[in-house]
């Protein structure tokens, strides 16, 4: 299934058509609008995970099941898209603190290919389970004993959600759990929103683990604590009371300083990600990073004392956010990732850019903006190369003959890449164009705005060295 944002008339943005189903680059001008789209998807994302739609959906065979099939999926689209005509102007108040004009603002399921089952752990279901042999005895025994509180007396009733798509089954990775007290039409339509957020990328009723990374990541890394501030109130007091307060900067922006300031690290999902984080240190940061107390501190390659992480460069402390998502406990799997080059060399930006396809490929979802045609062009020649008819070990020796090393996990597997243009048009308004991505002729991209800037380099060079158009 493939999931589309359209916008009207929202700030400078004349209109805007964007998947955010997998991999997303935002390329353009400053002032194009790139951030405020970011936001908004993201606050979209957020918000609809909060939801809880009351649809009707058909049951399973008379027990605490229920099936959404794709008339219920279709539905469930019509719902969220009348949900934000009627909440899109409070949504844009309470991301931008600010009343930014919206013409409308609407979501596509598109090529809709996934079904939904959700299920209800009471007995006639459980005895149902048993007998179909739908999940696997462990987990079904797992789920039963989990109906019990500690005094062995059952209290809650859990739930769960299976994928059924082409590639098969796949189980939800929380199973919810509801008191007794609570009806199965209301524990239901709960349900319903744990499936939208599946499909919209939250994955959960609190998206937690979606992750917004602000441009100037360094300044907010430097003076987060400062921000909230040093009082005698807990962390969830003094959170909450920002949330309700603050109108200095975006919700995104305090959702990033509060991920900051709640991180907690995850030795299972460290583990997991442990290639991505050594690649992290051996390629772009020469050095480690890790947690001393309540200090962030880094140690760079073949030194073995710590540095605090407010010493260390502007780059190293860029990429402190990307490794704390890497190990937190909320399992951060869909990035919005703004400004993606900030504070890099060209080089350091050339191993970003395998960086996000090693993301990408290892599940995390992307969204990310440029300014720079460095890192566009690496992005060109590796998708060339990933998706292309190269062969890709006679690319390789060719390229190292040359000094330039790559290996095939910097390739991109997923051909699910959308790329979008920002440019500013004489009225000041923003033009979002998809760039189309030509593999005949090896074009790849065509950056128009870059290759305007490097042809007025290019020309600009030919004049000061007094070389003659005519020669």
């Amino acid at each position: 299934m493939e999931i589309y944002v359209n916008v009207k008339n929202f700030g400078k943005i004349k209109e805007a058509r964007v998947n955010i189903s997998n991999f997303t680059i935002f390329v353009g001008n400053n002032n194009s609008g790139k951030t405020q789209l970011m936001e908004l998807i993201y606050t979209i994302i957020t918000q609809l995970s909060k939801t809880n739609p009351n649809l009707y959906i058909p049951q399973i065979d008379n027990i605490d099941a229920y099936r959404m099939d794709k008339e219920e999926i279709i539905n469930l689209n019509k719902w969220v898209n009348q949900y934000l005509k009627d909440n899109i102007h409070g949504i844009i108040d309470d991301t931008f603190n600010a009343s930014i004009p919206i013409e409308e603002v609407t979501i596509e399921f598109e090529d809709i290919d996934n079904g939904y089952e959700i299920f209800f752990l009471t007995d006639r279901t459980i005895d149902y389970l048993f007998k179909k042999e739908l999940i696997p005895s462990e987990d079904l025994k797992n789920m039963i004993l989990d109906r019990k509180n500690i005094y062995g007396e059952i209290k809650f009733y859990g739930a769960f959600v299976i994928k059924n798509s082409v590639e098969g089954k796949e189980q939800n990775e929380i199973n919810m759990r509801f008191s007794e007290s609570i009806p199965i039409d209301v524990a239901l339509s709960m349900e319903v929103g744990y499936v939208l957020a599946w499909i919209i990328g939250g994955k959960s009723p609190v998206s937690s683990n979606v992750l917004f990374l602000p441009a100037s990541r360094m300044g907010l890394m430097l003076l987060y604590k400062h921000y909230f501030g040093n009082t005698s109130q807990n962390k969830d007091e003094v959170i909450r009371d920002k949330n309700q307060n603050s109108k200095g900067i975006t919700k995104p922006v305090l959702d990033f300083l509060t991920f900051l300031l709640n991180h907690s690290y995850s030795e299972r999902v460290a583990k997991q990600n442990d290639k991505i984080i050594s690649f992290i240190y051996e390629n772009l940061i020469d050095g480690t990073i890790s947690e001393n107390g309540d200090a962030t501190v880094y140690t760079p390659k073949d030194y073995d004392k710590e540095i605090p992480i407010f010493v260390a460069s502007s780059m190293v402390n860029e990429i402190v956010p990307v490794v704390r998502a890497l190990t937190s406990s909320d399992n951060v799997d869909y990035l919005f990732y703004d400004e993606v080059e900030t504070s890099m060399h060209p080089l350091k930006q050339i191993e970003m850019v395998k960086l996000l396809n090693r993301l990408n490929n290892q599940g995390i979802k992307l969204l990310v903006s440029t300014h720079s045609d460095t890192m566009a062009t690496k992005i060109n020649n590796l998708l060339l190369l990933s998706q292309g008819d190269l062969d890709f070990e006679a690319a390789k020796t060719a390229l190292e003959k040359n000094g330039i090393a790559i290996k095939k996990e910097d390739l991109l597997v997923s051909k699910n890449i959308h790329v979008y243009q920002f440019i500013n048009d004489q009225q000041d308004k923003s033009i979002v164009q998809e760039l189309e991505f030509q593999k005949v002729p090896s074009t790849g991209y065509n950056f128009n705005l870059f290759n305007d800037s490097t042809m007025n380099l290019f020309e600009e060079a030919k004049v000061v060295m007094g070389i003659d158009n005519e020669n």
